[in-house]
């Protein structure tokens, strides 16, 4: 079963947010077994900050956040430019 925590940039806007005021570092991975996920999902883990941020799966983020995300794995500053959140790093 899939832990559906939200759906679009709203909820992915939020949880980046929490994950980064908890002292973690946003995770993304946009494929299982070599497949994207289906509905346009991106599961995410907040690594050093899981149990007060728990990750899941956010839906419905546009194609172009997804390959990006494919892109510059590991690199999750150009997200947060573009989400507007204000985080110095």
């Amino acid at each position: 079963m899939v832990n559906v925590i939200g759906r679009g940039l709203a909820a992915l806007k939020d949880w980046v947010e929490r994950c980064l005021r908890a002292g973690g570092t946003p995770i993304f991975r946009t494929k299982f077994a070599g497949r994207r996920l289906e509905n346009n999902a991106v599961i995410v883990a907040c690594y050093r900050a899981g149990k007060e941020v728990p990750g899941g799966t956010i839906e419905e983020i546009p194609l172009e956040f997804i390959e990006k995300m494919e892109k510059g794995k590991g690199d999750w500053k150009w997200l947060v430019e573009r989400l507007g959140i204000p985080y110095r790093y």
